[in-house]
């Protein structure tokens, strides 16, 4: 541990953000796989009702992806910033109390959403038409929840014990399992949908039980049984540290609700039809999935980084770890940005075929609705930057901005004077006014950071 503890303190910064962002990255990417590869096998099986049917349940995967950082990342911070003071006890706690939340959180949201399917499903935008298909695969994926969660956010405790290469062969091979089940359950025994669902369910139990195994073999802390008590307030501060990042996700979730609800009402009164619009904008979402997957790797292999640092006085260093990746992030978003407006048909087309009126409203979805996301990578980097420093509140603000104040009402206001395209241009609006505001707030922490660093 002090090796590691000299590395994160005094190592070289940019090969330590490589060794730490890899492995996040890669573990990000290959766990937004699991929708994308279930995505590809439905819309090419069951073409454009497949597609819609995932774009309604996806919500509730947005969830799970916020419970899972509001644990992760939460209690993560929480161990990191606790080695840095040198107090191994409290680390352990953190990481115990986080491990014992993060399957209690994937219990009760399984419990509600088998006990109201329905009602949820009519809530995220489905129709009678998607309905057949869409409630088998909500009520099967939800049987995994906790496995899901334990398969998210363990790894963020795997990497703050130093081993991040494991962490990403937790997410691998349950990312791998998911595509060899998909084809087998899909094509092999043909299953269709529920075939998709069911090999989602086996690939995040393995996942999950080989995240739980690593526990005995953590080597910076020690976990002993009581260290797994949900102590309501060392919950409380989980939950309030890694509220940024999942905020972030909370609020994706309610704007999916938003959208969804308005492309079921203005497509029915297009060319194109609830089904297909809702189609179009799930695969391209889904494909955006890959954008956030990204960022979301880059910040969490920054964050053990900034923790550190954070806990050893080491304010220089917790600003340049921060403007490093930040940077990377914005050259990523910016070659995504240039994909998104060159080659919108030929993402679609990965999916299945349809119509030419789907295939011309995805067009537009990713080029107009997906514009800013030059500049929304920003929500989560500069939001992940804020969190690991233990300053959630400022994370919120950003995505609040967008996620919570801009897009739900662009999403009602603007569809109602101008139909679908008033629809498409909420999302670069909100964006823009998002990006504005993270700039100044990373600006005025950057300062706060020099004063600091200034008065050591």
């Amino acid at each position: 541990m002090k090796s590691q503890a000299g590395e994160l303190g005094n190592g070289n910064l940019k090969k330590l953000l490589l060794n730490f962002c890899i492995p996040a990255l890669a573990g990000s990417l290959v766990t937004a796989l699991y929708n994308i590869v279930d995505q590809l096998f439905i819309g090419n099986t069951l073409g454009i009702a497949g597609n819609a049917a995932t774009n309604v349940v996806f919500p509730a995967s947005v969830v799970i992806t916020a419970l899972s950082l509001m644990c992760g990342v939460g209690s993560s911070a929480l161990m990191n910033l606790a080695l840095g003071q040198g107090d191994r006890e409290k680390a352990a706690r953190a990481a115990g109390c986080g491990f014992a939340l993060m399957l209690l959180c994937g219990a009760a949201l399984s419990a509600v959403t088998l006990s109201f399917t329905r009602p949820l499903l009519w809530l995220f935008g489905c129709t009678p038409a998607i309905l057949p298909c869409a409630l088998p695969y909500a009520r099967i994926t939800a049987l995994s929840y906790s496995c899901a969660m334990a398969g998210a956010a363990g790894p963020f405790i795997i990497r703050a014990d130093g081993a991040p290469n494991y962490a990403l062969l937790c997410t691998a091979v349950g990312t791998a399992l998911n595509i060899i089940l998909d084809a087998l359950f899909i094509f092999g025994f043909k299953w269709g949908i529920e075939g998709a669902a069911w090999a989602t369910v086996a690939a995040q139990t393995v996942s999950a039980a080989m995240v739980l195994s690593f526990i005995p073999r953590l080597t910076a802390i020690r976990l002993s049984p009581r260290c797994f008590c949900p102590a309501p307030k060392l919950v409380l501060k989980i939950a309030a540290t890694g509220a940024g990042p999942a905020c972030n996700f909370f609020t994706q979730a309610v704007v999916l609700v938003f959208l969804n609800g308005s492309l079921r009402k203005y497509g029915a009164l297009s060319e194109c039809g609830s089904e297909a619009v809702l189609a179009a904008a799930g695969v391209a979402n889904k494909v955006n999935l890959f954008a956030a997957a990204a960022v979301t790797g880059l910040t969490n292999g920054m964050q053990p980084i900034v923790s550190y640092n954070l806990g050893c006085g080491n304010y220089a260093r917790v600003k340049e770890a921060g403007g490093l990746v930040i940077t990377v992030v914005l050259l990523f978003s910016f070659c995504l940005f240039c994909l998104y407006q060159l080659m919108p048909r030929q993402l679609t087309v990965l999916f299945g075929g349809g119509t030419e009126a789907y295939f011309d409203f995805a067009e537009r979805y990713f080029r107009i609705f997906l514009m800013g996301i030059c500049v929304n990578g920003l929500q989560s980097s500069v939001g992940g930057f804020f969190s690991a420093q233990g300053k959630p509140f400022c994370s919120i603000i950003i995505s609040g901005t967008r996620q919570l104040l801009f897009l739900p009402a662009l999403l009602v206001l603007l569809p109602y004077y101008f139909g679908l395209n008033g629809l498409l241009w909420a999302g670069p609006t909100a964006d823009a006014a998002m990006a504005v505001l993270a700039l100044y707030l990373l600006r005025k922490r950057f300062r706060e950071l020099d004063s600091l660093d200034a008065k050591n």
